[in-house]
């Protein structure tokens, strides 16, 4: 049998796995401890567990399920670690940061929301500003890409507007969240947002008056999910925590 670790979620130090839950293949789960956490594994062969959809789906029932006892962060699909000493490592080297990150997240949910649009026409006089006087090729190129950066420019602009609305109006009903603003010309927003799970029904309900008043806007909610999203990477443990209430959303 393999020594790697398969990692699921990180727990307190003296949390279990619920009764008759198991990991990939039917094995046990077993707790590694290191300072105040647990990260919770199974053994996994090598190149195990492929990545389909069907497994997938199987580690996010997993982590739901470990949810039942109590605060969990979720590790991402995929994690696997050389054997038990790595995930005692994994948890030394950023004990701090996933302590903070436990009391900050662990009984806390993520939603998914997606927004699309038909971009409006930009008008020709919404870009005249860029055009210049001139002849030949290359100035008549030039003149073309500032008229074509214009009119990207007035439609985030535009698309801008429409978001600080959508953000002004379910801001109270969330913690944290990361945004961005028109990732493709049809994708006006894609966000996560953490919300307290007491909270989900008044998110919903604004989200639902959202949609009377723009028909012209297609949203698309997902979760309730464990926040993966929030959890603090590596190369984030010295940097400031995500994007909190109150902050908007950055174009790319």
């Amino acid at each position: 049998m393999s020594s790697a670790r398969y990692v699921y979620a990180i727990l307190p130090r003296d949390a279990h796995p619920p009764a008759g839950l198991t990991g990939w293949g039917g094995t046990p789960l077993t707790t590694v401890t290191w300072c105040d956490l647990a990260g919770m594994t199974s053994a996994v062969s090598p190149g195990e567990p492929q990545p389909t959809p069907d497994n997938v789906l199987r580690h996010a029932a997993i982590v739901e399920r470990l949810r039942e006892v109590g605060p969990i962060l979720p590790v991402r699909f995929g994690t696997v670690l050389r054997d038990g000493d790595a995930v005692k490592e994994a948890l030394a080297q950023r004990c701090h940061v996933l302590v903070a990150d436990l009391e900050r997240l662990g009984s806390k949910i993520e939603l998914g929301l997606t927004v699309l649009w038909d971009p409006p026409d930009v008008t020709s006089e919404e870009v005249a500003s860029e055009r210049h006087a001139g002849s030949g090729d290359g100035t008549r190129y030039l003149q073309a890409r500032l008229v074509e950066q214009r009119r990207e420019a007035v439609l985030r602009r535009n698309a801008g507007k429409v978001v600080r609305e959508l953000e002004t109006a379910l801001d109270p009903h969330v913690l944290e969240q990361h945004s961005t603003i028109l990732p493709t010309p049809r994708l006006l927003l894609r966000a996560a947002y953490l919300v307290d799970p007491a909270r989900i029904g008044s998110f919903q309900d604004t989200l639902g008056t959202l949609r009377a008043n723009h028909p012209e806007l297609r949203f698309l909610l997902s979760g309730p999910w464990p926040p993966y999203s929030f959890v603090s990477q590596p190369s984030e443990a010295d940097q400031v925590h995500p994007t909190r209430r109150g902050r908007r959303a950055e174009p790319m």
